[in-house]
């Protein structure tokens, strides 16, 4: 298949970019290597994804200026990411993931691309004190600007569909992790103040829960969103890709100080504007895509932290 994926230098990006490509397709990326986190990660990845099947442009999501046409499908990954961006860095919540997402539906349309995913986020639920995160039940009520951008993309993907004769697909990600990670998240920032012995700005005690997915995991589940768009004729539909296992994040950082050997330095936080708890129901995900991700959390943080030692000199 000839495939077009933004965010292409991205965490998942980069991974899902790599597989497409190992397995024999044709891919066109684009990513604009904004300095959200350092570009050199992103680039350390781009220099990576080296295939005469790949065709790389470096551009802005919201302009998608490419000479390029004859896709099979489309995947939007580009976006503003996590729900603590600096003030200065805020507005590119609506450029990138609110006007870009537009932006990239209309070059699907444009293109007479038939077969669409995009990412979505477990930012768009609200706060419930107990159980599972589920597609039909759980209401929609984002704590952060992230998570309402999030929401917002699934409310016009619902609206977008209704006037062009495609099948899209959204997926809400819960908190991936893996080697070239995404340096502003827990997992990835505690291991770095770790080794620099910087000070860890712990938000509520560590008390929170993440349901942290392993990045190989969510790569399988994109593949299995793949076969199911193209199983499928006019869908517009939602999944989870979690893994079903929340971790405390004070157990997560507790992990990291074992494997790295040495013990955090703390400063207490307090933090309102995201989830206490998020924890992926995947069984929709499990009976349509074939979904079930293997990667436990122990096994994964150590995979990490393995690459991490390389990249970060620990």
């Amino acid at each position: 298949m000839r495939i077009f994926v933004t965010g292409s230098s991205g965490f998942i990006g980069f991974h899902l970019v790599k597989k497409l490509l190992n397995d024999g397709h044709s891919v066109v990326g684009i990513d604009d290597h904004n300095d959200y986190y350092n570009p050199a990660l992103k680039f350390k990845r781009l220099s990576l994804l080296n295939s005469n099947n790949f065709t790389f442009y470096e551009t802005d999501i919201k302009s998608l200026n490419i000479k390029e046409s004859n896709f099979d499908l489309a995947i939007n990954l580009a976006a503003q990411a996590g729900v603590r961006a600096p003030q200065e860095k805020q507005h590119l919540y609506k450029h990138s993931n609110i006007d870009g997402f537009k932006s990239f539906c209309n070059f699907c349309k444009k293109n007479n691309i038939k077969k669409i995913l995009y990412a979505s986020s477990s930012s768009v639920y609200s706060e419930i004190k107990e159980g599972k995160f589920c597609e039909a039940t759980t209401p929609l009520k984002p704590k952060s600007k992230y998570g309402e951008s999030k929401l917002s993309n699934e409310i016009y993907a619902s609206n977008f569909i209704k006037s062009y004769d495609a099948s899209i697909i959204g997926l809400r990600f819960f908190s991936v992790y893996g080697p070239f990670g995404r340096p502003d998240m827990a997992y990835y920032a505690f291991s770095k103040a770790i080794k620099d012995k910087e000070i860890i700005n712990l938000n509520n005690n560590g008390n929170m829960y993440r349901d942290m997915t392993f990045i190989d995991d969510i790569i399988d589940g994109i593949f299995g969103a793949i076969d199911y768009v193209y199983s499928v004729q006019n869908k517009n539909e939602i999944f989870n890709l979690g893994n079903d296992k929340p971790i405390k994040t004070s157990d997560l950082l507790n992990r990291i100080e074992q494997i790295i050997g040495k013990k955090a330095l703390i400063k207490p936080n307090k933090t309102e504007n995201e989830a206490f708890k998020t924890h992926a129901d995947i069984t929709k995900a499990k009976n349509l895509l074939g979904y079930d991700p293997k990667v436990c959390f122990d096994v994964g943080i150590e995979r990490f932290l393995d690459w991490h030692r390389h990249y970060e000199n620990i």
